[in-house]
């Protein structure tokens, strides 16, 4: 594999840690080092430039875990089930747009989502049914309130 500059390490971290958009990040590290007259000014491989992607990809990944998390739930960074369809929606559309495998990601979520609907009361999952039902359908599932009995 190429060597990945440090500058690019650097700006793929800021990523990892970015707020709710990493796509955002992600433009703004390509201009930083790319363009920006205070920056680094480097002709990125495109190595590098999937090195960003991915970090991309990753944080994404993160965020969503962190609101299919349920120990997640009351706490002041959950976000709950709707940032988690928003945030799906974003990577599918991030990946596909990238070139990146959607499937791979479909299935760590679907695992998070499951743990997520197992740990569930009946009364929350009850409460939750419109959005569970939401993103079973945007991660390609079946969802029907059976699925509670079943567990």
């Amino acid at each position: 594999m190429e060597n990945i500059r440090e500058e690019v390490k650097e700006e793929a971290e800021i990523i990892r840690h970015a707020g709710e958009i990493p796509e955002v990040a992600f433009w703004n590290s390509l201009h930083f080092l790319t363009e920006d007259p205070e920056g680094p000014k480097l002709k990125l491989s495109l190595a590098e430039e999937e090195y960003l992607k991915k970090a991309v990809i990753e944080r994404y990944l993160l965020i969503i875990e962190r609101d299919l998390t349920y120990e997640n739930k009351g706490k002041s960074h959950y976000r709950g089930l709707e940032r988690a369809i928003a945030n799906w929606k974003r990577i599918s559309s991030f990946a596909e747009r990238e070139g990146f495998a959607l499937e791979p990601l479909r299935k760590k979520v679907l695992e998070c989502f499951q743990i997520y609907l197992k740990k569930l009361s009946e009364k929350e999952f009850f409460q939750e049914k419109e959005q569970l039902k939401e993103l079973a359908g945007v991660l390609g599932i079946s969802f029907n309130e059976n699925q509670f009995k079943e567990r």
